[in-house]
């Protein structure tokens, strides 16, 4: 019984051995190829194309309105800070920039 559990023991020894040589050896190719591949150096932000500024109106709830978050909706662009309105709220806003 011994001996079969000393063999089985070898096996999987010389097995993860020789799995993790296999991959040591794989991890520099992969690495090559994608230096290769990246010739051209570019960044993500490069790849987008900017996107154009969102203006949106900030109208805070009234205290008879139970609601504790503001009011907001698209606006067009204009002084940031400036007033602006919403439809269908009561009262008037603030433009800001969307995030």
């Amino acid at each position: 019984m011994r001996n079969i559990l000393t063999a089985i023991a070898i096996t999987l020894l010389s097995a993860a051995t020789a799995s993790a040589e296999t991959l040591s050896t794989l991890a520099p190719m992969s690495v090559i190829q994608v230096q290769m591949q990246g010739g051209d150096s570019f960044t993500r932000s490069n790849q987008r194309p900017v996107r154009p500024s969102r203006y949106v109106c900030v109208v805070p709830p009234r205290e008879s309105d139970n609601r504790n978050r503001p009011y907001v909706c698209r606006a067009q662009e204009g002084r940031v800070g400036g007033t602006c309105r919403c439809g269908n709220v009561t009262g008037t806003g603030r433009l800001d920039l969307d995030d």
